[in-house]
Formats: C-alpha cells, sequence, structure tokens
C-alpha cells in the first residue's frame, strides 16, 4: 500500500526542495531565515541529516562514553528523575508540613535551600520529622555553608539512618564566591574535610555541588554556563588532590546543579553537552569509568520570570521541565510560578510539582531512554555547545583556572556583556518577553511584593578570605515592571 502511494510522487533531493524553499522569500535569501542567540551559534531552520554527519557522539548509545546520550543504558525506563522541588519555606515546622503534603503528592525528594531557617539540631529534626529518609533522597542546596547543615543532620540523625542518606549534600565555595564576592581562606581545606566526612559517615551522600546558578542568574549564555560549571569541577578535583584527596575519591561525589533556561531545544543541547564534557574531563584524568556517575540536578531559573502578568510564569516553567526533562537530567526543581512576587503558597508550589507529574505520567516520558536521540538540530546543537564550551572552559584554565579569572574580572566582564545584550534585544523588540515587553494586560494591577531576607555569608576577621566583585542577578522584566509602577 505504501509503496503504491510513494510511486506516484517522483522523489525530491533536498536541494530541491531548499530551490522551492528560495522561491517563496523575497531577493530568495535562505540567511534570513538564519538566528543568532547569544551563545554565538547559528540556528539553521532546515535540520538535515547532512548537518550530523561526523558528529562523534552519534556513534554511542545510552550508557556509552561520551554520555551525551545518557549516563544509563536504561535512561528513564531504569530510573525516573526526582520531582524535588524546594519549598521556600523559612519556617522549620511549616517546611515540615508542607514537605509531608508534597511528598504524599508525587515529590520524590527533599531539598532544603537557603530559605529554610536552620539554627540548631532541633530544628532540623522539626523540619525532617517523620519524613522516611531512606526512601527519599535529599539534597542540602544552601550556598556556602553545607558543612554545617550536615553536621545539624549528623546530630538529629542515629547512624544507621545517616548512613543510608542518598541525595548531596554539596559545598560549592566557587559557586558561593561567585554570588557573594567572598569565600573564606579555608575553603578548600573544608571542602575536602567535608568530602571525607561523608565519606565515612554518608558514603552515599554527594559531598561536592557545582552550581550554576550564580552565572545563570547573571545572565550568561549557555556556552558560559557550561564551561564555568565544568571549570568549577575541574578546580574542585585538583584542589582536592593536593589535598590528598584523590581523584577517584572525589569525582564520585560531584554533583551538578544547572539552571534552565529560556531556549527550549538548546537547553535539552546543553544538558546533553554537559555529560560529553565531562566525560572527556575525567577520560584525561584517566578515569573514564567514572563518566556514568555524573549527576545533573536541573532548577529553573529566575531571570526570566516576571511579576506582570505572573501565571504566564507557568508557561515559562512548562517548557523549562520539558527541556530538562529531555535532556536526560537526574533530578528537576521548578519554582513557583509567584515567586517573584514572594508570595509562594501550597496551590502554586502544588502547580509546580503537578507539571512534572504530567510529564511522567500523562505525557509518559519515563518510557523513552533517549527522547532526543538522533535529532538533527538537537544533536547537531549538542556538539556545537561542547565545541565553543570546551574551548571557553580552555580560555580558563589558561589563565591559571576559574579562581583567578574570577578575581580578574574577567567572567564578570564576559556575563554582563551577554546580560546587557539581553537587556537590548528586549529594549529593540528583538526579543520577547510575554506580558512586559509585548501581549502587555493594560488593566493589570500588581499586587505588592513580599520581600524575604537574603541569605548573607561575612568573612568576618578571616585574613586569608578571597574577595570578588559579585555577579549581580538578573530579571529581565525590571525595568517593565518599574514602568508599571510596581
Amino acid at each position: 500500500m505504501a509503496e503504491a502511494l510513494y510511486a506516484d510522487f517522483a522523489p525530491r533531493t533536498f536541494d530541491e526542495w531548499m530551490d522551492a524553499v528560495r522561491e517563496t522569500l523575497p531577493g530568495g535569501d535562505i540567511e534570513s531565515l538564519s538566528r543568532r542567540g547569544c551563545e554565538g551559534i547559528d540556528i539553521q531552520p532546515f535540520p538535515h541529516a547532512d548537518g550530523v554527519a561526523g558528529i562523534a557522539h552519534l556513534a554511542a548509545l545510552p550508557g556509552q562514553f561520551p554520555y551525551a546520550r545518557g549516563a544509563r543504558a536504561g535512561g528513564y525506563r531504569a530510573r525516573p528523575w526526582l520531582i524535588a522541588q524546594a519549598l521556600r519555606i523559612s519556617d522549620p515546622r511549616a517546611y515540615n508540613q508542607a514537605l509531608r503534603e508534597a511528598l504524599a503528592n508525587g515529590q520524590t525528594a527533599v531539598t532544603i535551600d537557603t530559605d529554610l531557617a536552620l539554627n540548631a539540631p532541633a530544628d532540623m529534626r522539626a523540619a525532617l520529622a517523620e519524613i522516611d529518609l531512606e526512601r527519599f533522597p535529599l539534597f542540602i542546596q544552601s550556598a556556602g555553608d553545607a558543612p554545617e547543615r550536615y553536621e545539624m543532620l549528623a546530630t538529629a540523625l542515629d547512624k544507621e539512618a545517616l548512613a543510608g542518606l542518598r541525595g548531596c549534600a554539596g559545598y560549592d565555595p566557587l559557586g558561593c564566591l561567585a554570588r557573594s564576592g567572598f569565600m573564606p581562606g579555608d575553603a578548600y581545606e573544608r571542602l575536602a574535610a567535608h568530602v571525607s566526612r561523608l565519606g565515612e559517615c554518608s558514603p552515599h551522600l554527594g559531598s561536592i555541588a557545582v552550581s550554576s546558578a550564580p552565572f545563570h542568574a547573571a545572565g550568561a549564555n549557555a556556552v558560559q554556563e557550561l564551561a564555568l560549571a565544568i571549570a568549577t569541577g575541574v578546580s574542585y578535583l585538583r584542589e582536592l588532590s593536593e589535598r590528598d584527596v584523590a581523584v577517584e575519591t572525589a569525582a564520585p561525589k560531584l554533583h551538578f546543579f544547572l539552571r534552565i533556561g529560556e531556549d527550549f531545544f538548546l537547553e535539552i543541547a546543553k544538558f546533553r553537552a554537559i555529560r560529553l564534557l565531562w566525560a572527556q574531563v575525567l577520560r584525561a584524568l584517566g578515569l573514564s569509568h567514572s563518566a556514568p556517575d555524573i549527576v545533573l540536578h536541573a532548577s529553573s531559573g529566575e531571570r526570566n520570570k516576571a511579576r506582570l502578568d505572573a501565571h504566564v510564569n507557568l508557561l515559562r516553567l512548562t517548557t523549562e521541565a520539558l527541556s530538562a526533562a529531555i535532556g536526560g537530567v537526574d533530578s528537576i526543581h521548578l519554582s513557583a510560578f509567584d515567586e517573584p512576587l514572594g508570595a509562594s503558597n501550597n496551590f502554586s508550589r502544588r502547580l509546580s510539582r503537578n507539571l512534572q507529574l504530567i510529564l511522567q505520567e500523562e505525557l509518559r516520558l519515563l518510557d523513552f531512554i533517549d527522547p532526543a536521540g538522533g535529532a538533527w538540530h538537537v544533536e547537531t546543537l549538542t556538539d556545537r555547545l561542547a565545541r565553543q564550551a570546551w574551548k571557553r572552559f580552555q580560555t580558563f584554565e589558561a589563565a591559571g583556572g576559574l579562581l583567578a579569572s574570577l578575581r580578574s574580572g574577567a567572567v564578570q566582564a564576559e556575563i554582563e556583556a551577554v546580560a546587557e545584550e539581553r537587556r537590548r534585544a528586549l529594549d529593540a523588540g528583538d526579543a520577547v518577553l510575554v506580558g512586559c515587553n509585548k501581549y502587555r494586560n493594560p488593566d493589570e494591577t500588581l499586587p505588592p511584593v513580599q520581600r524575604k531576607p537574603e541569605h548573607r555569608l561575612d568573612g568576618g576577621a578571616d585574613e586569608r578570605a578571597v574577595h570578588v566583585r559579585k555577579l549581580k542577578p538578573l530579571r529581565l522584566a525590571e525595568p517593565f515592571e518599574r514602568a508599571s509602577g510596581s
């Protein structure tokens, strides 16, 4: 039947198809359909099989080096991604109540972030009361005080429960430096002690966090974000090795925490590219067997979220969750749509949780091992992103590493240039932020914003402390909100 149908049509080549397209365009200019984003990568409108010719990672299957197609052969069929919502609640008892409700309604991991006020082990006990940590992995994401929060946890739990913990309580001093402008003088000694401590007491718990959050929040493009994440991980392995923590011991304890950006296909490629890049790093260190141990946590960012027409944030969160899931991450956090208003509640948090549940249960993404595998556009983007990010990473290495680049201000200047490019594109209307610079609701009245206290780290009298110019978070909607009187 199909063969008879095809016989009625003459086969057409790609060149003939392109000629037909040219006839529909003014001046026949196909290049006018191309787009270049802030990564400097030309996005072609016509993906084709020729575009993926010679891409090395396509010869590998999921679970095979260089792991762009996934760290595990079984993908999500073997291990679904974790729904790891951060609840943004400060009071430990209120946090516990909300957490128990979330875990009973689809959440599959526990996240403790800087919003949760933990001043003593009793606060940790209250926050985790009646939570089955043997069943639910735990992620402690708390800026520069992860070691202190782990010690509270160690006091709150018995030895057996501590040994059974899964997840990550990762210390990320370089990420903290980029965000706050401060890093303790003994940060790497603290990191080495933290890795050793968790290795003894919680062997299944990650102890090193590499977070792209401060870079992404300041406006970094995907190439910069990847390069900076890899540079951070390499810096930690190098510094730990100098403090008698072997690379083969440290590498499996490292978890990557990446933000999810706005460009759907580019973000899918980004999560695939970082596995490829880190596999290359580990192979260069003689640890290619450790590449499947890469753990990727994805979380929504703040820079594209708006107070104007705040419900549109739900749509942004949906595309972000989908891109991260198709990219093959291990866990996802989606912020509540009303977080820019400082007013998230059980309802808005539930919507963000249910977005992930719909992707898992209704869209049935868990049935697939590598949903984007072989897609010409995604595979080409993955390859180009990885190549450009590797070159950028090499420039950081040539400059003495990430710390030296932060001290010189080179990282800050590069990211600020991209942030300014993003602002100009919105101002000119070349980029669109729905409900802000286009498709505005003229009758909208903004509710008051509830300000939250900032989590600060203070160097005190630490004479060895490192100080750099901190990165300034970017939220693209702010100028339009000010113009609306918010």
